[in-house]
């Protein structure tokens, strides 16, 4: 075939978790931003294994659905091993935890505990519940959750903005009080990227 399917699944994100391993969908200013079942768009790149710098492949605007799924189609040309980073408009950059062989024309990788993120940098979103989410704040693109990340968040607020934005860290269309949680705890637990 001249292509492969990429399957990933338990791809939470922590600021559209609703419980029981679904996620809400994004909402924009007159409802949810996609189609039923879509909770919002990731990027997913594979990147070199003794290299991790070189991007080799990038999947840009990919559904991911509500039950914390999605399907890349990767072109068959990429059959060696690669690490899956998933990248989000506000959430931190999250690594696979060993490189994934793409040999096969179907392949699947699984975010559904914290090993199988690199570093373990996945946050159990209910303690004792098992089901791991990716974490939010970095609204910024840093790689930090860090105070870079308050003053936009503050901003949107104060201006009563709403809509599919950044700022908008759990996802309900509205940049207030409730975007705040996320960002005050992951930057107290010091969240970063780790690849």
């Amino acid at each position: 075939p001249s292509t492969k399917i990429l399957t990933l699944t338990s791809v939470l994100l922590e600021g559209l978790y609703d419980g029981a391993g679904m996620m809400r969908q994004a909402m924009g200013d007159s409802g949810p931003q996609w189609p039923a079942g879509i909770a919002d768009h990731i990027t997913v790149e594979l990147h070199n294994p003794t290299t991790y710098s070189t991007v080799v492949f990038l999947a840009t605007d990919v559904e991911l659905s509500t039950i914390g799924s999605a399907n890349i189609t990767i072109p068959s040309q990429y059959s060696g091993s690669y690490y899956i980073t998933i990248k989000h408009r506000n959430h931190i950059e999250t690594v696979s935890a060993v490189p994934v062989s793409f040999v096969n024309a179907t392949i699947g990788y699984s975010f559904d505990d914290q090993a199988s993120a690199y570093g373990s940098n996945l946050k159990e979103i209910v303690p004792g519940s098992g089901y791991y989410a990716i974490y939010g704040g970095d609204i910024n693109h840093d790689g930090y959750v860090d105070s870079g990340d308050y003053p936009d968040v503050i901003n949107d607020s104060f201006n009563y903005l709403s809509g599919y934005l950044n700022t908008d860290l759990n996802g309900d269309g509205w940049i207030d009080s409730g975007d705040y949680p996320i960002l005050v705890n992951n930057n107290y637990n010091y969240v970063s990227v780790i690849t």
